[in-house]
């Protein structure tokens, strides 16, 4: 559990220590672990050079990035496809999704300042979802992803 806890926290470290905009419930848990500092999430450094070895830790390192820096964007709430967005141009991140058998895209914004890794096939965000187990925030995505039971 060491490990996975470990690779858990490289993936929230996946765009640097310093981490400035955490989910509410990952913050709170970061500040019992005493790594929050004035608001800012700060973790050791040993946490931005690991590297996942193991299956497992790909899993957990991918689910610590995605609840830091990702989101699912649906264009069309009623019938669209879904996309997962990692808003962080880690290249640790898109080959842990490679050694998933996702195909991910690596792209830049149109100024190429910010880098994202973006998951767009609807068979690699199943997969993703099935593989990864990530939070999902908005109850519309969870629907599209077919997270939600028959009523």
């Amino acid at each position: 559990m060491r490990r996975a806890l470990s690779a858990y926290l490289a993936g929230v470290a996946a765009g640097g220590c310093v981490v400035k905009e955490v989910r509410p419930y990952v913050a709170k848990w970061l500040r019992e672990l005493g790594y929050v500092k004035d608001g800012v999430v700060e973790l050791p450094r040993r946490y931005c050079r690991l590297s996942p070895t193991s299956l497992i830790e790909h899993v957990y390192f991918l689910k610590g990035a995605f609840e830091t820096y990702g989101e699912f964007f649906a264009g069309d709430p009623h019938r669209g496809d879904v996309v997962a967005i990692f808003k962080v141009g880690s290249r640790k991140v898109a080959k842990s999704l490679k050694l998933l058998g996702i195909d991910p895209l690596e792209t830049t914004d149109e100024a190429g300042a910010s880098r994202y890794v973006v998951v767009y096939r609807r068979r690699d965000v199943r997969r993703f979802v099935k593989v990864v187990k990530p939070v999902v925030d908005d109850v519309h995505v969870a629907r599209l992803l077919g997270l939600c039971g028959r009523w």
